[in-house]
C-alpha cells in the first residue's frame, strides 16, 4: 500500500513540476519576442546610421579631390623684373615678320631686359600701363606675380629706373593728400592727380 502511495505521490509531483514548467515558458516567449524584436530594430537603425556615414564619406573625399585638384595647379611665383613696355604685337612682328594689320589693335606687354615678353593683366594696380603713355618712355621696374605655365603677368607695385635711381612711381592729390594708383580724377575734389616718382633710400640699379 505503501509503495502505491509513493508512486501516486511521484505522479503528482512530477505533473506538477511539469506544468510549472509550462507555465515558465509560457512567460518567457513573450519576453523572446520583446528582445527579437528589439534587436531587429536596433540593427536597422545600425545599418541606417552605417550608410549615413558612407554617403558623408564619400562628399569628403570628393571634396578633397577636388581640393587637391585646385591646388595642383601650382601656385603663383611673385617676381621682380626691369624693362619697358611694348605692343607685343608689334615686338613679334619686328622679331619674328608675324603677321601685322595696319589697324591692329595693341596688345600691351612688357619686355624685361633680358628679352623675356610677358602680357600684362589690366588689374586696378595695373591700369597706369594701359592708359599713361608717358610710360612707354621710362625703364620700369614691376613687382607682380606670375602663373604656372604661363607668361601672364599681374603687375603690383611699379618703379621707374633714371639716372640709376629707383624711383616710386603713383599718382598724387596735391589738395587731399590722396594716392591713386593709376591716372584720373582725385576721388575727393575730382581734381586731376598727378604722377610722382619718388626716390628710394637703397642701393642704386643702372639702366
Amino acid at each position: 500500500m505503501r509503495m502505491g502511495k509513493y508512486k501516486r505521490g511521484d505522479q503528482r509531483a512530477s505533473k506538477m513540476i511539469e506544468f510549472t514548467a509550462n507555465i515558465q515558458n509560457k512567460e518567457r516567449e513573450p519576453m523572446f519576442d520583446r528582445q527579437n524584436h528589439s534587436v531587429f530594430w536596433l540593427g536597422g537603425l545600425i545599418f541606417i546610421l552605417l550608410v549615413i556615414a558612407a554617403a558623408n564619406m564619400r562628399g569628403q573625399n570628393a571634396e578633397t579631390v577636388e581640393s587637391q585638384n585646385a591646388d595642383g595647379v601650382g601656385a603663383a611665383e611673385e617676381i621682380r623684373i626691369r624693362g619697358r613696355l611694348v605692343c607685343l604685337a608689334e615686338a613679334m612682328h619686328d622679331l619674328y615678320r608675324a603677321d601685322l594689320p595696319a589697324d591692329h589693335e595693341h596688345l600691351h606687354g612688357f619686355e624685361t631686359t633680358d628679352g623675356v615678353f610677358y602680357t600684362l593683366l589690366r588689374t586696378n594696380l595695373s591700369e597706369a600701363l594701359f592708359v599713361d603713355k608717358r610710360l612707354h618712355q621710362k625703364t620700369l621696374i614691376i613687382r607682380g606675380r606670375t602663373f604656372p605655365k604661363t607668361y601672364l603677368l599681374e603687375a603690383i607695385r611699379l618703379q621707374s629706373l633714371h639716372d640709376g635711381v629707383v624711383h616710386d612711381l603713383y599718382y598724387y592729390c596735391d589738395t587731399c593728400a590722396i594716392r591713386a594708383a593709376a591716372p584720373g580724377d582725385c576721388v575727393c575734389c575730382q581734381a586731376p592727380v598727378e604722377l610722382v616718382e619718388k626716390p628710394i633710400k637703397f642701393a642704386p640699379l643702372s639702366d
